[in-house]
């Protein structure tokens, strides 16, 4: 092989390298805003289901590399899951919030 072929091809690595880092990035940008979105209302967040919901079945029905429809389905798992979540991390804040004021009535 040339060494203008490896150089060439090591560019190209390069440069997909970086490409695969933006996107994942942006992945992780849009995951983070779709919870924070679906965090506002149970209608905002059944809107976001549903919105995932078609785009898995349009993935689907267009042939779409099969990396496509585990991403968004993923996704839509991840965002039925939140609210499961939310509510055990809410659970546990509050208990802790009474174990703490126990600790300082007790201290008093």
């Amino acid at each position: 092989m040339s060494p203008s072929k490896i150089l060439a091809e090591d560019d190209l690595r390069r440069v997909l390298s970086v490409m695969d880092a933006d996107v994942q990035a942006s992945l992780a940008l849009t995951r983070a805003t779709l919870h924070a979105l679906a965090a506002l209302s149970p209608a905002v967040h059944r809107a976001a289901d549903l919105a995932l919901e078609e785009e898995a079945e349009r993935a689907e029905r267009t042939a779409a590399p099969q990396q496509v429809v585990d991403i968004v389905t993923e996704a839509r798992l991840r965002l039925q899951q939140a609210p499961e979540e939310a509510r055990a991390a809410q659970a546990l804040e509050q208990a802790l919030v009474k174990a703490a004021e126990s600790l300082r009535a007790a201290a008093a």
